[in-house]
């Protein structure tokens, strides 16, 4: 007879597969492991953990079923790097059905570029999951590649949303074949509903909630089940799910993950707070957003003597309440980030941490993790300490209140002490100093607006505009890059393995090709060998003041790498930074709480456990580099489809608008009132439209006309698809540039047919959400009311 705490989890779950689809409460697996004595605890517990890697479903609250292949996370497998003919990437399906297989820069030598997938070549990969790929023939003159899937990896959609569709039976039957679900995702397949004895004639129409089953079979379609009923489109909760899950978020929390953070106090506990560093009689400060919930840094500045700075940031100390190995944590590996939508956020970890224990909220004592850098007088660090102190914050700002002090506004320093407001004012001094040398050193400066979406009760968008940063932001922001910095150097120092936050530089021939872009406001960046950041830096001065100056300097952006996380370090570009971490905002990224355990554990002189955790951070910055991109296109998504729902409002009403950018299927124009941008088909033009590459604009030979980037027209909104975040734009008259009046739509000389048009157009607003270097220019806390 197998003891209590012998029974292993794999007979568990060889004894639900055996039972599958059948669900099994611990007494049904004992009893069908022949145990008489078992703990039932210990069982739920092991199976709870299966549960969050996808290797078992719960049903309902003491129930499990086995969970096949489709809801399974599985570990990646060593990459293949002696066979040149595989590659692991993510597979990106297009509307046309052929896809590509994204792979990782550098990771496959000889894979030059995405690999084609044609349509049937797919196997079961859906849009998002990543999967290891197979070479099968290569374009000698291009070196691209044509390739298989052999096997998905990692599934991104357990759920989908889409429009339930009634099957009509054969006619001398009465009743019907069955249902069909078309995602609302245009990436996605139709799916077979199993299991719909719950759906009436009525449901057919409506939006639902499915949880996929079962991959296609013998050439079929997916199986899935329905989670529940669904508004129409424009319900918010309808668009929030669909981006969600298109995108491979998870929305809700597991019931191992909630009870795990249900027993956790609302305050530290007198045990949490023994043997810190008592930290609470400096007067900490708390600076965020408006309508931030979560509060994990908090900032103190002391005068120094010979009129130096004494810094001190202090970090939720969440790895004192997330430990490894637990249900909070896994979950948190998963998510790998939080996720902020106009409305709403999809925190990384639960609300009970979140918003309170590890919240730095004002008079509430925390335990918090601190840097304590010291500076001379013209912002040069001179030593570094870092301690597990307590903490209690004097007051919880925001940034308007305290650029109105800074700017020596008596209203906002009207409620704020005196001592308060020169604590204020040395900040600022710091700040200057610490800003100028990093500018100074060649970072980028890329001061750019953020797009603000105002909702309405309803939570319909009525209102978009942008929002400058103000000498507020810029203070946190150089508090917590000198915060980062400083951790990156230290254990980097002390080889201690860390997740680097790391931003190559781009590549030469993306900046040839945004040159001639650049080049109508006199600006040019060299490209012989490697570029250089302080070459970027100085074409963005070069901006500085021009009426084209937020356009190209977005261009410029876009031209840039995305940053990764990686546990080779490989410096950070845009920050002009030899070494760099994430280790600020550990209750809304991942690694920053991997960054936490290592400090802590180099500080408790435990270097060996900290370097045996190497393989351990390098999986992990892998995954969370993959997350945090999933989450900047869910955000930009659901940005541009609340963008589209404002302009359904405004349909038909002419606004001026300045040229973005050219392409050979027409061009995009912001609206100069509002940050909302639109495509301007060139087979909506009047007359016969050429694209001229060399010049990179459109032009007529008729009347001369022209369109180049930052010319001025008049147009109007005439689509609007909320599916797609997609504006359509038709022009009524130039402002400032050689484009006759609209008199009637003419033809245009192109190759592409309507659907090739929109392939195209359809892939560039993609890449202009999602060609971004990162989240490392500005604070970013918590965007959203979460």
């Amino acid at each position: 007879m197998t003891s209590p705490d012998q029974v292993p989890i794999t007979a568990m779950l060889e004894v639900l597969k055996g039972e599958s689809p059948r669900s099994l409460t611990v007494k049904d697996i004992a009893e069908r492991m022949g145990l008489d004595h078992y703990d039932r605890r210990a069982m739920a517990a092991d199976l709870n953990r299966e549960a969050l890697a996808y290797r078992v479903r719960r049903v309902g609250k003491t129930r499990y079923r086995f969970a096949h292949e489709v809801v399974q996370r599985k570990v990646r497998p060593p990459r293949r790097r002696g066979n040149p003919s595989e590659a692991v990437g993510r597979y990106v399906r297009t509307r046309s059905g052929y896809g590509f297989v994204e792979v990782p820069p550098k990771a496959f030598p000889g894979i030059l570029g995405d690999i084609r997938i044609s349509t049937g070549r797919e196997a079961d990969a859906l849009h998002g999951d990543r999967v290891r790929v197979e070479i099968v023939r290569r374009d000698t003159r291009s070196g691209r590649s044509n390739g298989r899937v052999l096997e998905v990896l990692e599934r991104t959609h357990s759920e989908v949303v889409g429009t339930l569709e009634l099957l009509a039976g054969p006619r001398w039957r009465s009743i019907p074949a069955g249902w069909r679900l078309h995602p609302l995702s245009e990436f996605l397949p139709p799916l077979e509903i199993v299991g719909a004895k719950e759906l009436a004639r009525d449901d057919a129409g409506r939006n639902a909630l499915v949880r996929l089953t079962r991959p296609p079979v013998g050439g079929g379609l997916w199986r899935a089940e329905v989670v529940r009923l669904l508004g129409d489109f424009e319900d918010p909760e309808v668009q929030f799910l669909h981006i969600a899950h298109e995108h491979g978020l998870r929305v809700d929390f597991p019931e191992p993950v909630r009870l795990e953070a249900a027993r956790l106090p609302a305050d530290p506990a007198e045990a949490d707070l023994a043997g810190r560093e008592d930290l609470r009689e400096l007067p900490f400060v708390t600076i965020d957003g408006e309508k931030a919930r979560d509060f994990d840094d908090a900032v103190c500045v002391e005068q120094a003597e010979a009129g130096g700075f004494r810094l001190h940031v202090a970090i939720a100390d969440v790895a004192q309440y997330v430990v490894a190995g637990s249900a909070l944590d896994a979950e948190a590996e998963l998510r790998g980030t939080s996720v902020y939508f106009p409305d709403r956020a999809i925190p990384m970890l639960p609300e009970r941490l979140s918003h309170e224990l590890c919240s730095l909220n004002p008079d509430r004592d925390r335990a918090v993790l601190v840097a304590h850098l010291d500076y001379d007088s013209g912002g040069q660090r001179r030593s570094q300490r870092f301690s597990r102190g307590v903490i209690r914050s004097q007051a919880r700002l925001t940034y308007d209140q305290v650029a109105g002090v800074l700017a020596s506004e008596e209203s906002s320093a009207g409620a704020l002490s005196e001592a308060l407001v020169e604590q204020l004012g040395r900040m600022k001094d710091l700040m200057r100093h610490l800003y100028q040398r990093r500018i100074a050193a060649g970072a980028l400066d890329l001061d750019l607006p953020e797009v603000v979406v105002e909702l309405s009760d309803d939570g319909r968008a009525n209102q978009v505009r942008e929002t400058e940063r103000n000498d507020a932001h810029r203070l946190i922001e150089e508090f917590m890059l000198e915060a980062n910095r400083a951790v990156a150097e230290t254990l980097s120092e002390e080889e201690i393995p860390l997740p680097y936050r790391i931003h190559e530089p781009p590549e030469a021939g993306d900046i040839r090709e945004l040159n001639p872009r650049l080049h109508v406001a006199g600006v040019h960046i060299g490209t012989r060998g490697e570029v250089e950041s302080a070459a970027v830096a100085d074409a963005l001065a070069g901006l500085r003041g021009h009426p084209l100056e937020k356009i190209l300097s977005r261009q410029i952006l876009r031209a840039l790498k995305q940053a990764r996380y990686a546990t080779e370090n490989a410096g950070h570009f845009g920050l002009a930074f030899d070494l760099y971490c994430h280790f600020t905002s550990p209750i809304r990224r991942y690694p920053d709480l991997l960054v936490h355990r290592q400090l802590i554990r180099w500080m408790e002189g435990k270097g060996q456990a900290a370097k045996g955790a190497a393989q351990e951070i390098d999986l992990a910055s892998e995954a969370s580099s993959r997350r945090e991109r999933e989450a900047v296109e869910a955000e930009r998504a659901m940005v541009d489809l609340k963008k589209a729902e404002y302009m359904l409002e405004h349909l038909g009403e002419p606004e001026a608008a300045t040229v973005v950018s050219v392409t050979s299927f027409g061009c995009f124009a912001e609206i100069e009132a509002y940050p909302i941008e639109g495509l301007v088909r060139i087979e909506d033009l009047p007359g016969v439209w050429q694209y001229d590459e060399k010049s990179q604009s459109l032009r007529t030979s008729g009347s001369g006309g022209r369109i180049r980037v930052g010319d001025r027209l008049r147009i109007e909104a005439t689509e609007v698809s909320l599916g797609r975040g997609q504006v359509t734009f038709r022009v009524l008259e130039s402002l400032d540039a050689l484009v006759p009046p609209r008199q009637g739509a003419g033809r245009n000389r192109s190759d592409r047919s309507d659907e090739g048009s929109q392939r195209e157009a359809d892939g560039e607003h993609r890449s202009r959400r999602s060609a971004t270097a990162g989240r490392d220019y500005g604070p970013r806390k918590s965007g959203g009311p979460g």
